[in-house]
C-alpha cells in the first residue's frame, strides 16, 4: 500500500497521542469528605470506579480509531503498488508512448473496441505540461513514431493519435521497444525517462519481450486494454488445397478454423471461387483448432481466387472471419529425369523411376499423358528444364558446376529435386549442391562413399517415420510391406550437427540414411539413397506409390504459394516459364493500390521483392493473364485473443527492471476510493462514542 500525502498518515498517527493527553489532563481528581463512617462510601467509589474505567477506555479507543482514520483518510491510501508514471507527474521527463495497432486491438469487449480504449489511455499521457517531452510510437510489424526525439508538440501528437487506425498485422514489440531505446538514450542525463505502453498484451507476440535495450534507469508502466476473461472468438487460420492442384483431378480443399472459447463450437464455412461454391461444417474444440475438408473439382488450369467466410458467427473479432484463397490450376505433372543411362537399357534404375512417376491410369477413356521428359546431363540448360514441375536426378554422373548452380536455383525458387543417390559420383554431386546452396540448405546428413571393403549388403529399414509423409498412407499395413524391403549398394552417412534429426525419413540397419528430404529456399530437396537395381524395392506393392506420395510432398511443399502476411516482407520468384520482366505488372484482385512491391529481372529469374505486403487482398501479377498470385491475409496468431498474465510481465520477462502493470482506464479511480471508506469510519467512531456516553449515562 502506497499514500497519496504520506505527511497526512504520519500527522495521524501522530494525533493519536491526543486522545490520550486529553484523557489524562482531564481525569478525575479524588476529593476529601467529610463522613461520620465510609464503610457504604467506599463500596460505591469501587463500583463507581469500575465502571468508569470501562468507560473511559472505550470512548478513548473510539477517539483514537477515529482521529488514525481522519489521518489516513486525508493521506488517500492507495492499493497495490503505486504507477511508476502518473500522467500528471510534475519534474522534467522525455516520455515514449507505445500504442498497440496490431490487428487483435480491433476485438470487441462489452461492445467498445480495444484500440478506443488504449486511444483514450494514450491521450491522458500525452497531454501538455511544460517540464515534459513526449512522442507517439504506433506498433505493428514495423513501428512508426511521429517524431525522430521526444519533443512539447502535443497538438501534433494528439492529431496523429486521433487518426491512427488498427493495421491488419501483427506486433513486434521488440521492434518498438529498440526505437524507444533509441530516443530515450540520446536524452539529458538527468531527465526522468518513462516508457508507457499500451496493449492487450497478446500472448503470441509477448511471449519473448526483452526489455533490456532501454536505459537502465527507464521507468516502464504497462497498460492493459483486454478484459478477464478473454473473449470469444473463431478465426479462418488457414486456407488452400492440400497438395498439387491439377486439371481434370478433384482437388481436397482444407480451411482450418480456430475456436479460442471454453466450449464446442460447431462452424460452418463458406468458400465461394468464380466457378464454384463449396460450404464445409463441422464441431471445432475449445482453445483449439480444426481442419474442415472438402473434394471440389476445379475448372481450368491457371490462378483461381477465391474467399472463405465464417457463417453466422457472432465473436469478438470481425477482421478474421474471412479470408483470401489462391489456387493454382496445374496440367498434368511434368518430372525431368536427369539421366545419362538410355531409355532403351531395361531394367536399369532410371527405368523403374520412370515408370513409378508415369503409373497414372486415364480417367473416362482420356488417353495418358507423358508425365516423364529425359534429359542428358550434357545439355542441361534452363530452357530444358522450364516445363519441369519436379526434376528428378538418377546416375546423372559427375555435375558440371554450371548444372549444379542452375539446378540450385530453381529448387531455390521453388522447384523440388529428387535425388535417387546410388554411386560414390552421387556423394560428390550432394556436397557441390550443399556448398552452392550456402545457408539455404540445412542437409542432416552428409553422405559419403562406403568404406573400401566393406560392401553394403542385406539392408533393412531399421527406423521410419511412420506418421510423416511418404509412410503415412499406408497406416497399420506399413510394418508388414517395409518388413520384405532389402537393399544393397547407396552411400555411407554421418549425421551434421547444423541439420535436423527429424528430416531423416527413413534409417538403415546400418544406422545409414535411407530417405532426407530438407527445406532449400522456397523448394525442397530429397535424397533417396538406394541402388534400385540391387534392391527390392522396385519389385515391391510398395514402390510406385512410395515414390507418388514423396512427389506429392515435394510438390504440395514447394507450391503452396500463395499465402503473406499483410505488412510482412515478401521475396518470391515467380516461375521459370513466365518469361522476361517487360509486360509484367503487379496489382491487386480488388481495390485501387498503386505501391505493390517492384519486379526485378536476376539472373535466376524474375524476382518480385515488396518491403510491406498490402491489406489482406490477392494480389496478381499479369501479361494480359495473371502468371503469378499470392493472397494477403492477417497473420492466424492474431485470432488468438488471450493475454500473457501480468506476473509473468512482471517478473520473468521484467529482466530484472520494475515494471508496472496496470488495466488502463478507470484503474486509477478504482484504487483513490478508499480515503471515502476511512472518512465514514472517523465518522462511525464519533457516532459509536455517543453512544458509549448515553449508555453510560455521563
Amino acid at each position: 500500500m502506497t499514500f497519496l500525502h504520506l505527511w497526512a498518515a504520519a500527522a495521524g498517527v501522530a494525533a493519536i497521542g491526543l486522545p490520550l493527553l486529553i484523557h489524562w489532563l482531564t481525569r478525575p481528581r479524588p476529593l476529601r469528605l467529610p463522613l461520620s463512617t465510609i464503610r457504604f462510601v467506599h463500596e460505591a467509589i469501587h463500583q463507581r470506579r469500575a465502571r468508569h474505567r470501562l468507560r473511559d477506555a472505550l470512548i478513548l479507543l473510539a477517539r483514537a480509531l477515529a482521529v488514525l482514520l481522519l489521518g489516513l483518510a486525508f493521506a488517500r491510501p492507495l492499493l497495490g503498488s503505486r504507477p511508476l508514471v502518473g500522467a500528471g507527474d510534475e519534474g522534467s521527463a522525455a516520455r515514449v508512448v507505445i500504442l498497440d495497432a496490431s490487428q487483435s486491438m480491433a476485438a470487441r469487449e462489452r461492445g467498445i473496441e480495444r484500440f478506443e480504449r488504449a486511444r483514450s489511455a494514450a491521450a491522458n499521457y500525452l497531454a501538455y505540461r511544460g517540464d515534459l517531452r513526449a512522442n507517439l510510437i504506433v506498433a505493428a510489424v514495423r513501428p512508426r513514431a511521429v517524431f525522430e526525439q521526444p519533443a512539447s508538440n502535443f497538438a501534433a501528437l494528439r492529431d496523429e493519435l486521433a487518426q491512427v487506425k488498427v493495421l491488419p498485422q501483427r506486433l513486434d514489440i521488440q521492434a518498438a521497444i529498440r526505437s524507444a531505446a533509441e530516443m530515450l538514450s540520446a536524452g539529458p542525463a538527468q531527465t526522468r525517462r518513462e516508457l508507457v505502453i499500451i496493449s492487450d498484451f497478446q500472448r503470441s507476440n509477448w511471449a519473448a519481450v526483452d526489455f533490456s535495450p532501454l536505459p537502465q534507469d527507464t521507468l516502464i508502466q504497462l497498460e492493459t486494454v483486454a478484459t478477464d476473461p478473454q473473449p470469444p472468438n473463431i478465426g479462418i487460420l488457414r486456407v488452400g488445397a492440400a497438395g498439387r492442384t491439377e486439371r481434370g483431378k478433384d482437388a481436397r480443399l482444407e480451411v482450418e478454423v480456430g475456436n479460442y472459447s471454453g466450449t464446442l463450437r460447431q462452424v460452418s464455412v463458406e468458400v465461394a471461387m468464380p466457378q464454384t461454391t463449396v460450404r464445409l461444417e463441422g464441431p471445432c474444440p475449445p482453445n483449439a483448432s480444426a481442419t474442415l475438408s472438402a473434394e471440389v473439382a476445379l475448372g481450368e488450369t491457371g490462378w483461381q481466387t477465391g474467399e472463405a467466410r465464417l457463417l453466422n458467427v457472432e465473436d469478438a473479432l470481425a477482421a478474421d472471419d474471412t479470408r483470401p484463397l489462391v489456387l493454382e490450376v496445374r496440367p498434368a505433372l511434368t518430372a525431368a529425369l536427369i539421366t545419362r543411362q538410355r531409355a532403351d537399357v531395361r531394367p536399369s534404375s532410371s527405368y523403374y523411376v520412370e515408370c513409378a512417376l508415369s503409373p497414372y491410369l486415364p480417367r473416362s477413356g482420356r488417353p495418358l499423358t507423358q508425365r516423364v521428359v529425359r534429359i542428358d546431363p550434357a545439355h542441361l540448360d534452363r530452357e530444358a528444364l522450364a516445363p519441369a514441375d519436379l526434376i528428378v536426378l538418377d546416375h546423372p554422373g559427375k555435375l558440371s558446376p554450371e548444372a549444379v548452380n542452375l539446378l540450385v536455383a530453381l529448387v531455390q525458387r521453388g522447384r523440388p529435386l529428387l535425388y535417387v543417390a546410388a554411386e560414390p559420383v552421387d556423394a560428390t554431386n550432394l556436397r557441390l549442391l550443399s556448398d552452392a546452396a550456402g545457408n539455404a540448405l540445412q542437409m542432416p546428413v552428409e553422405f559419403m562413399p562406403p568404406p573400401a571393403g566393406q560392401p553394403r549388403q542385406g539392408l533393412f529399414l531399421a527406423e521410419y517415420r511412420r506418421a510423416a509423409r511418404p509412410f503415412a498412407a499406408w497406416g497399420d499395413e506399413l510394418p508388414a510391406l517395409i518388413g520384405q524391403l532389402r537393399f544393397a549398394g547407396g552411400l555411407a552417412s554421418r549425421t551434421l550437427e547444423r541439420g535436423l534429426t527429424d528430416d531423416v525419413l527413413a534409417t538403415y540397419s546400418d544406422r545409414s540414411a535411407c530417405l532426407a528430404v530438407s527445406a532449400c529456399g522456397a523448394g525442397w530437396l530429397a535424397v533417396l539413397n538406394a541402388d534400385l537395381e540391387h534392391s527390392n524395392l522396385p519389385g515391391s506393392s510398395l514402390f510406385v506409390p512410395l515414390l507418388a506420395e514423396l512427389s506429392e510432398r515435394l510438390l504440395g511443399e514447394s507450391r503452396a504459394a500463395g499465402a503473406a502476411a499483410s505488412g510482412e516482407p515478401l521475396i518470391a520468384y515467380l516461375p521459370a516459364e513466365v518469361g522476361p520482366v517487360a509486360g509484367l505488372t503487379a496489382k491487386p484482385a480488388r481495390g485501387d493500390a498503386t505501391e505493390c512491391g517492384e519486379l526485378v529481372e536476376e539472373n535466376a529469374g524474375v524476382l518480385w521483392r515488396w518491403n510491406a505486403v498490402g491489406p489482406p487482398d490477392v494480389y496478381l501479377v499479369s501479361r494480359e493473364t495473371p502468371v503469378f498470385a499470392i493472397a494477403a491475409a492477417t497473420p492466424a496468431e492474431e485470432s488468438d485473443l488471450r493475454s500473457l498474465s501480468p506476473d509473468v510481465l512482471q517478473s520473468r520477462l521484467a529482466g530484472g527492471r520494475k515494471v508496472h502493470f496496470q488495466s488502463a482506464g478507470g484503474a486509477e479511480e478504482t484504487r483513490d476510493d478508499r480515503w471515502v471508506w476511512l472518512g465514514v469510519g472517523c465518522v462511525c467512531c464519533l457516532l459509536v462514542e455517543i453512544v458509549l456516553l448515553k449508555v453510560f449515562k455521563t
